[in-house]
């Protein structure tokens, strides 16, 4: 099994120590987890893919295979810091493990009916790259595909140097029957500037100011697991995680 060192950030291998200590820091190693039911906080996810970008660099970030789960994570990160702004509510993000869709899942534990109800909110991913003029040919695409009536569409614009017209999207979608819940576009407008609208139903959007929102975001517990305990459900919070990079060829 790979652990790693919190104090000096050591990998090793230890195939028979479940709670090896670190052979420079003496101190007890972390055993890797991996994405299986793990809801993780958008601080985690975003600051996740910062470093994947200084590990590999900005562009085999941006299109290895390997790392697409980080890159849907990363953009549903954005999509949940954009609805805390707008309702007050925190999310989690869950990558999906087993089925094909959706990508990703946005999860919450519910509490205002006196009893605790996990809320999911199913998120399928697509990115608007260089090579589409037109970021509706991406949304048309994806709207005649039978997705379930509880999914949200999160669309991240990576078209570099093209300007969105959003009210002019919002009213194409008027026209265009959609099998998703909801329709939102996250588009990054400056280093630090992120603009996260809802286009289908209705206009509703915020500016986040990245930096400040990760702030916030930080004291949202970063890793955390639902369980059962007698008949309800309540969440874990796991604390210290060890969740590698992935390893590219």
């Amino acid at each position: 099994m790979l652990f790693h060192c919190p104090s000096c950030s050591r990998e090793e291998t230890v195939l028979l120590d479940p709670k090896p200590l670190c052979r420079i820091c003496r101190v007890e190693m972390i055993q890797a987890s991996d994405y299986k039911g793990l809801w993780m906080s958008p601080f985690i996810v975003i600051r996740r893919m910062v470093t994947i970008r200084e590990t590999y660099g900005i562009e085999r970030a941006r299109i290895d295979r390997g790392l697409k789960k980080d890159r849907e994570a990363f953009t549903t990160g954005l999509l949940a810091l954009g609805i805390t702004k707008l309702t007050g509510e925190r999310w989690w993000v869950e990558i999906e493990t087993v089925e094909s869709t959706p990508d990703t899942k946005l999860r919450r534990l519910e509490q205002s009916s006196g009893h605790n109800v996990i809320q999911t909110r199913p998120v399928e991913v697509v990115d608007w790259e260089e090579n589409v003029d037109d970021v509706m040919e991406v949304i048309r695409k994806k709207c005649e595909r039978p997705y379930p009536g509880d999914y949200l569409l999160a669309v991240h614009a990576r078209h570099v140097g093209k300007a969105i017209d959003f009210g002019h999207i919002i009213e194409e979608m008027k026209s265009i029957p959609s099998p998703f819940l909801e329709i939102w576009v996250i588009a990054f407008v400056g280093p630090d500037d992120v603009k996260v609208v809802r286009v289908s139903p209705g206009d509703l959007g915020t500016d986040l100011k990245l930096g400040t929102e990760l702030e916030k975001a930080r004291e949202q517990p970063g890793f955390m697991k639902p369980r059962m305990r007698g008949t309800s459900i309540e969440l874990q919070d796991l604390g210290l995680l060890f969740l590698p990079i992935p390893k590219l060829d």
